[in-house]
């Protein structure tokens, strides 16, 4: 399979090789997972197998949501994968959350920390209040998304 990306990934946090070649630590519901490049280029290449750039998935996402900052992407429809950004996908530092898997974010001795479903937490630079409007956008998308696929199909009549 060409992509790495799944329902089962929790987070791509971006990182640096002993070179500084930038990679993504991909974690899993029962593993991590060092891969070469940014979170951008697995997000990208997941968007690709699933049929659309990650530029149209932004487009999309803006389209329903409006103009905004830090867009949601919806890899996989049928799976349900929307995945969100900490912070600018641009920003080195920018994590990426799997919407379905978060549980819960707070402040956890000076840093904002994520719980995901499996109970395993990361740590993220991002407010806590960031983190919560991320997630209510994303929320926002998937709900529209699936009120569009899933209807009667005379919407566009």
């Amino acid at each position: 399979m060409p992509h790495n990306i799944t329902e089962e990934t929790l987070a791509l946090i971006p990182q640096y090789g002993q070179y500084g070649e930038p990679q993504t630590l991909l974690i899993k519901e029962r593993s991590e997972l060092v891969l070469e490049g940014h979170p951008i280029k697995l997000i990208e290449e997941s968007c690709l197998y699933f049929g659309s750039s990650m530029r149209g998935r932004i487009e999309a996402a803006r389209h329903i949501l409006g103009p905004n900052r830090k867009t949601p992407v919806l890899i996989d429809w049928q799976a349900q994968t929307i995945f969100f950004p900490t912070t600018a996908k641009e920003k080195a530092e920018c994590i990426w959350i799997n919407f379905k898997q978060m549980k819960t974010v707070k402040k956890s001795g000076g840093k904002v920390q994520v719980e995901f479903q499996t109970g395993q937490r990361i740590d993220t630079a991002a407010s806590a209040y960031s983190i919560e409007r991320q997630r209510i956008k994303t929320l926002e998308l998937a709900y529209e998304m699936q009120r569009r696929f899933q209807g009667t199909g005379h919407e566009h009549v």
